[in-house]
């Protein structure tokens, strides 16, 4: 049995588009994607999927309040971004034969691009009574919030690697690293060494900085406890047999304010506007007409 479809969700009478509420979808699995696992995500897919409703009806209240707030938009200025918009898709030829556009399907593009200026405008509007943060705004925001500027404890290190395989056991991979091993405390070159038996390809044997949780466990263990210009003893992960060098070591530091003190105003700053559009896609809420939207809570 085929599911039921279900009713479009109406703002004071517009239908919010499935592709609208798709957009809205993705951008909030991209942001969860960053701040839980998986398997969280999981758990919250129904809840995460009525955020995305709820954010595409805002999105409409917002837009519908556009077009009365600005009268007019230049036609140049929709012309621009249309052309603009076929040039991110290959020029003009190609963007016809990816999305074979009919008359009408260009005017309807146009259409949402002008709304996307009038909605631009509109937030222009919104947020030009926003406070730009001072000096001790974000002053305050780095002395609250050390961890989120503190840089981890990473290493620099190389590798020489050789992968076991049915022409080269494990028993005759190790034996073989046993005797770089021995070569390199007699004071050969590490990267000549590599270059020769390591079975990383295009001088891949330098790994540049890493911090912790960027290797596999085993791999970080001896590297993070190996001394800067030191070799370790043959090793074994789930990728093969190793030897590394430490190149360098620099320890977990805190990144000076005045390093992110112009970062900090700026998050700041979009934090204000997002507010004062949320505000008013609050009042916009009470007042709307909004019929068939299910709403999941935690």
């Amino acid at each position: 049995m085929s599911e039921e479809k279900k009713d479009p969700i109406l703002v004071n009478g517009e239908e919010v588009g499935d592709g609208l509420i798709e957009q809205e979808l993705q951008m909030l699995r991209e942001r969860y994607a960053r701040e839980m696992s998986h398997e969280e995500m999981e758990e919250k897919q129904a809840k995460i999927e009525s955020d995305a409703r709820e954010n595409a009806v805002e999105r409409v209240l917002l837009m519908q309040q556009a077009r009365t707030e600005i009268e007019h938009v230049r036609s140049e200025e929709i012309e621009a971004r249309f052309i603009a918009l076929k040039t991110q898709h290959g020029g003009e030829e190609e963007f016809q034969k990816r999305f074979e556009l009919a008359p009408e399907d260009e005017a309807k593009i146009k259409a949402d691009i002008e709304d996307g200026v009038r909605l631009e405008k509109y937030f222009d509007q919104i947020c030009a009574s926003a406070a730009r943060p001072g000096e001790a705004d974000s002053r305050a925001y780095y002395e609250e919030h050390g961890d989120e500027f503190l840089v981890p404890e990473t290493v620099h290190a190389a590798h020489i690697v050789q992968h076991p395989s049915p022409e080269a056991p494990m028993e005759k991979v190790y034996a073989d690293l046993l005797n770089v091993r021995e070569r390199l405390r007699a004071g050969e070159d590490f990267d000549a060494l590599a270059g020769e038996y390591s079975h990383c390809q295009d001088g891949g044997h330098d790994l540049g900085f890493f911090a912790r949780g960027q290797m596999v466990p085993s791999f970080e263990e001896v590297a993070f406890k190996t001394e800067v210009g030191g070799c370790s003893d043959v090793f074994q992960t789930e990728f093969g047999y190793h030897i590394l060098t430490v190149l360098d070591h620099k320890p977990a530091t805190v990144r000076e304010y005045d390093e992110v003190r112009y970062d900090i105003e700026s998050m700041l700053f979009e934090e204000r506007k997002n507010e004062a559009i949320g505000v008013v896609a609050d009042e916009l809420r009470a007042a709307a007409d909004i019929q068939n939207l299910e709403i999941v809570t935690d």
